[in-house]
């Protein structure tokens, strides 16, 4: 069922959305490889595919320190090797460039290391990203209030438009 059934899609697009789509040339596509991101993977290729922009899919990998961890707990798993976290990453990234390649949309792979919402801002703007698209991480109650999430975090700081896909 079609909430407004009789608008043409163009007028609905243009009154909704306005000039921001219109300018659209490059779209960052943060990924972590979870079922959110995916899906916004899928958004913004389709996005991409829509206004012709070029796309650079960003995998953050996080840094492990007193900062990211709620009030007193402690890194105790040290097991998890680099190469490990990288391949991750790697995966990540390679799945919304097989996303990109059918719909004939190019897409960068960027694996970055540190703070995931800092450099997903930083890489936004220093590559004058028009628009951010990132999956929400669905955190609720306390450990969403302990830790934030990047996505929240990317929305209040970003000095661009940002779709968070649920």
């Amino acid at each position: 069922m079609s909430i407004l059934p009789n608008v043409n899609i163009t007028y609905l697009h243009y009154y909704v959305v306005g000039d921001i789509m219109n300018n659209v040339k490059k779209i960052l596509i943060a990924t972590d490889g979870s079922e959110h991101s995916k899906k916004a993977a899928s958004e913004g290729i389709g996005l991409a595919k829509i206004y012709g922009a070029k796309v650079f899919a960003v995998y953050v990998m996080k840094e492990l320190s007193s900062k990211t961890l709620p009030y007193g707990a402690r890194i105790t798993n040290f097991d998890i090797p680099h190469e490990d976290i990288k391949r991750e990453g790697q995966q990540a990234l390679q799945y919304v460039e097989e996303l990109g390649n059918p719909q004939g949309v190019a897409v960068d792979t960027v694996l970055l290391a540190g703070y995931p919402a800092e450099e997903i801002l930083d890489f936004a703007k220093e590559n004058e990203i028009d628009i951010i698209v990132m999956g929400s991480l669905g955190r609720t109650g306390l450990e969403r209030y302990l830790m934030g999430s990047v996505s929240e975090k990317v929305l209040r700081h970003a000095k661009t438009a940002v779709m968070v896909i649920p």
